[in-house]
């Protein structure tokens, strides 16, 4: 059964290939890859294999449960990183993935079950986002521990609060903040990696990219990783979504729920169903055009759950059909500015990108 009523999401395989080469090239000791969230909404299924084909070696998600999934689909090989932590060390042993552990607890919990879990110690210390990881104090008194002295491979790690705004203080007072947690973890030590910079920190310059293992995330995926600025890397998504319905409505006539915008004039709507329930944000509603045969067409009215209206008065006549595609992300309409309309970010939007849509995964 084809339903041609649904959004298409394409997926450039290849362009998210080139921008992970990109990111590992700018990072001293290379780059991981963030999967979390089932590949930022796009599909770790295919995602993943992508990634490792394109060279990635290392993996992170956020949970024990993505972890799981990401092992079935990617085979015994990679290297699997859990941010959340421990919570199950046996399924933790099953699976072959690593911790990073955030709290003293944990830490005491893989020091009992090190026997059976992958060898490498992995510690998040929190350098002043105030979320996950050890305090500097707890993570000093780690580092004196026979736990870190006799692991064989250990990864200290971090993360970075404000890596988007490149002037922001808090970037140099982290980088500080690491660098002394790192003396005192004993960097020179064999088997000792660290790793600071995700995808935004990949742009702050060499002081931040010569430390260790880069975690780009939502940079992969064709988000830009620095707002307000060109485009570093490549767009791996677009979103296109026919109209269903257009009609010719008189001056004064209301549209969508609420009647919150009105007609002007005489007036061409058209209708795509494309809504909320597809990531299309109720917040956006009036705030946004798409594009048809290269002319724009503003969203009119509320976003409904299943829907939108668009005003296609000022549309060539030819633009003006049921079946005319719309482009909602593609070029020249980048997630950003769908993210801006929304007063929001561009993970957000990637993230509430609907199964709904027809999903298209151009070959890597």
């Amino acid at each position: 059964m084809t339903d041609d009523f649904r959004p298409t999401l394409s997926i450039d395989l290849s362009a998210l290939a080139a921008n992970w080469r990109a990111l590992n090239a700018r990072s001293a000791g290379g780059s991981a890859a963030v999967i979390k969230a089932d590949a930022y909404g796009l599909g770790a299924a295919d995602c993943g294999p992508a990634l490792l084909a394109a060279g990635a070696e290392r993996f992170f998600v956020a949970t024990l449960d993505e972890g799981c999934r990401l092992r079935a689909i990617l085979g015994g090989a990679p290297w699997i990183g859990v941010l959340e932590g421990l919570s199950d060390p046996s399924a933790f042993a099953r699976e072959a993935l690593t911790p990073v552990l955030n709290t003293p607890e944990q830490v005491q919990v893989w020091s009992r079950a090190r026997g059976s879990l992958p060898t490498e110690l992995v510690v998040h210390v929190d350098t002043g986002m105030n979320r996950l990881g050890l305090s500097p104090a707890a993570a000093a008194g780690l580092f004196n521990s026979e736990v870190w002295r006799s692991a064989s491979r250990r990864l200290l790690m971090s993360h970075l609060a404000e890596a988007e705004d490149a002037a922001a203080p808090s970037n140099r007072s982290q980088l500080a903040a690491f660098t002394d947690a790192m003396e005192q973890a004993g960097p020179g030590a064999e088997g000792f990696t660290a790793s600071l910079i995700n995808s935004s920190g990949h742009f702050l310059g060499e002081d931040f990219c010569r430390i260790g293992l880069g975690r780009p995330g939502v940079a992969l995926y064709g988000a830009n990783p620095c707002p307000g600025q060109p485009h570093p890397l490549t767009p791996v998504v677009s979103l296109h979504a026919p109209l269903i319905q257009v009609r010719q409505v008189p001056a004064g006539s209301p549209v969508g729920y609420g009647g919150t915008w009105t007609t002007a004039r005489e007036s061409v709507l058209g209708v795509v169903a494309l809504g909320y329930a597809d990531g299309w944000p109720r917040a956006a509603s009036d705030r946004v055009s798409v594009a048809i045969d290269g002319h724009a067409a503003p969203q009119v009215g509320r976003v409904s759950m299943d829907t939108v209206v668009l005003d296609l008065t000022d549309l060539p006549a030819g633009s003006q059909r049921v079946g005319a595609s719309a482009t909602v992300i593609g070029p020249g309409l980048p997630l950003e500015r769908f993210a801006e309309s929304a007063g929001t970010i561009n993970y957000e939007i990637l993230t509430s990108l609907s199964r709904r849509a027809k999903r298209v995964y151009l070959s890597a």
